[in-house]
């Protein structure tokens, strides 16, 4: 029994983050605290506390903790500990890194082009971000295309440009490539851009308008009308403004709910004036955890390392408001403000975005319940002693025999776990072998799940009928695995969609659910999600191989010139066809290494 008096006795008052373990070894609950025998002694005071942290106590079998230097390094620590251990009782949420970003390519360019990109920042440039949503970016960059005109090609497309493209004739590029426009014009457009991105529309707006008003008096008419369109645009989206905002504006409007055990953040972002959009988030947090606990837990997960905004307008306040503050305060080296009392504008924004929240989290939630009422047939008409806690299903896919792949893909109560799914590739099997390609991907699941110390699945999903059913079946029995059951889905004789039969091995005999109803739609549902995964995978590996492995195995020939000869020629197909005098009119391509390649393609002609 875990002796926690005399843990807490050693606890040092100082900031750190402690762990807790339960009889298996397993982490269980990350925390951080700002004094370490305080925070950890709270847990074991004997008072009345919710039902979730009654059953983490319970559960503890010992603990352990780190000394930091500080509690806004005692977060980083924490969240570095929850994504490594996923704990069964911690609010859990998706990495964030991969926010979209404006990118310009600012520097040596003389022409700069701007993009959308997405994670780690990398490469000379200035970004602009980031932002709550991959759609909002990619409008966004509509516009500015549309209003100021700087290429958003790759540099690749553009330094090989002889004539202006597309974009140029529907009046969305100056061209540049081609030299239609000169840097000083071009810049003055980029810094439009710049500034509009950055919240100074009326800035633009009033520079634009004493352009406008020069060329026309130097009767350059059709300048004058091109700004004037470039200003009745941005007026346009200023007027869908919904909620005044103040240039100087840098807040985030965070609301929290929970419904029929779901929880939701929502989080809207203002960046100098601008509205930016909303995002929904799902973590997986434990039932019954307190709203304000979830909101303490989300800040912390969801800010990190960095947080821009400096006010955060809250529904409710998180627990431990003044902590948490402080942290986050440390992180911008500079006073953050949480308040759930916002004014004027300020307060109608936080209230829209509490109406999306609730949208959002109705339409979630209704998914959510359906697929609950699905996974209990498992046990309902399934034979299932009990609802499965996790169910893996297979697949295999392969295009007249080569490049087999197989694909595992994980559900549980809750849904598609992607984070679980794998994608094998298959070795040493007769082409076309579906039976030798399902023993080797349940051989090698089974040596995955081994090396990753997971529990086994209560089931496997077969895509196919009592023949690969067999093989799974062999392969369990061989490793004396008997907690994993094994069924088949296989389609009608017609293969209509929706019209499933499950094969169950226990009774030799086919079950045919009802047309479309919940069974029949959660187990199409499965196989097809692995049928998904499995052919985005084997495709992969078919392009690849038609476009590029032949070509790789001649000698002397490197990436330069395989990508020449491909493009010469159209692809793989178009160089089979080519003579070797076609060969030799490639640039970089010797008569010899002319002929070393004609060869290789046609070894018969030798």
């Amino acid at each position: 029994m875990f002796d926690h008096q005399k843990f807490v006795k050693d606890l040092p008052k100082l900031p750190g983050v402690y762990q807790m373990f339960d009889a298996n070894k397993e982490v269980i609950y990350v925390g951080k605290a700002r004094v370490l025998k305080n925070r950890v002694g709270s847990y074991f005071t004997g008072q009345a506390k919710d039902n979730k942290t009654m059953a983490l106590v319970a559960s503890i079998d010992h603990m352990a903790f780190h000394i930091t230097r500080s509690e806004a390094e005692a977060l980083l620590l924490e969240n570095q500990l929850i994504k490594k251990h996923s704990p069964k009782y911690n609010v859990l949420l998706k990495d964030g890194k991969s926010y979209p970003y404006i990118y310009c390519s600012t520097g040596d360019d003389e022409y700069p082009l701007i993009e959308f990109r997405r994670g780690k920042k990398h490469g000379n440039g200035r970004y602009f971000g980031p932002y709550p949503s991959a759609a909002y970016v990619r409008n966004s960059l509509h516009f500015l295309q549309k209003v100021f005109k700087v290429r958003q090609c790759n540099n690749s497309t553009f330094q090989n440009r002889s004539r202006p493209c597309l974009q140029h004739q529907i009046n969305r590029c100056t061209a540049p490539c081609v030299g239609l426009v000169s840097q000083q014009d071009y810049q003055q457009q980029l810094q439009y851009t710049f500034d509009f991105i950055e919240g100074k529309s009326n800035q633009v707006v009033e520079s634009l308008m004493n352009g406008m008003q020069k060329a026309a008096d130097n009767q350059q008419y059709e300048e004058a009308a091109n700004i004037r369109d470039q200003i009745k645009a941005i007026r346009m989206i200023q007027s869908k403004q919904t909620v005044e905002l103040q240039a100087e504006d840098n807040f985030d409007l965070i609301a929290v709910a929970v419904q029929n055990n779901l929880y939701i953040a929502t989080v809207g972002t203002v960046r100098n004036g601008q509205f930016m959009g909303y995002r929904n988030h799902y973590p997986s947090t434990p039932k019954e955890t307190p709203l304000d606990e979830f909101l303490y837990a989300f800040l912390g997960l969801y800010y990190d390392d960095q947080i821009t905004a400096d006010v955060l307008l809250c529904n409710i306040d998180p627990s431990n408001k003044s902590e948490i503050t402080d942290i986050l305060s440390e992180i911008k080296n500079k006073k953050i403000f949480i308040t759930s009392k916002p004014k004027g504008n300020r307060l109608k924004l936080l209230k829209q975005a509490e109406e999306n929240m609730q949208n959002a989290l109705t339409v979630k939630s209704n998914k959510y319940q359906t697929w609950q009422n699905k996974w209990a047939l498992w046990q309902k008409d399934l034979g299932f002693e009990q609802e499965p806690k996790r169910v893996e299903c297979f697949d295999i896919s392969h295009q007249m025999g080569e490049h087999t792949r197989a694909s595992c893909v994980v559900f549980d109560n809750k849904g598609a776990v992607k984070k679980q799914y794998r994608q094998y590739i298959m070795v040493n099997i007769t082409a076309a072998d579906d039976y030798a390609a399902m023993r080797q991907v349940i051989e090698k699941r089974l040596a995955s799940i081994a090396k990753s110390k997971l529990d086994y699945p209560d089931a496997f999903v077969i895509d196919g009928g009592k023949g690969q059913v067999n093989q799974a079946l062999a392969i369990l029995e061989a490793h004396e695995i008997t907690q994993i059951r094994v069924i088949g889905v296989t389609k009608d004789d017609h293969r209509t969609a929706g019209e499933e039969r499950i094969y169950i091995p226990e009774t030799k005999q086919f079950i045919k659910p009802e047309s479309h109803g919940l069974l029949s739609l959660m187990i199409q549902f499965i196989r097809d999600e692995a049928h998904r995964f499995a052919i985005k995978s084997h495709r992969k590996a078919f392009k690849k191989s038609r476009n590029t492995s032949t070509l790789e195995n001649i000698p002397g020939i490197g990436a330069k010139r395989r990508n020449q000869l491909l493009k010469h020629f159209g692809g793989i197909q178009g160089l089979n066809k080519a003579s070797m005098d076609e060969i030799k009119m490639v640039s970089g391509i010797s008569d010899k290494m002319a002929l070393v390649i004609y060869e290789f393609l046609h070894p018969k002609s030798k």
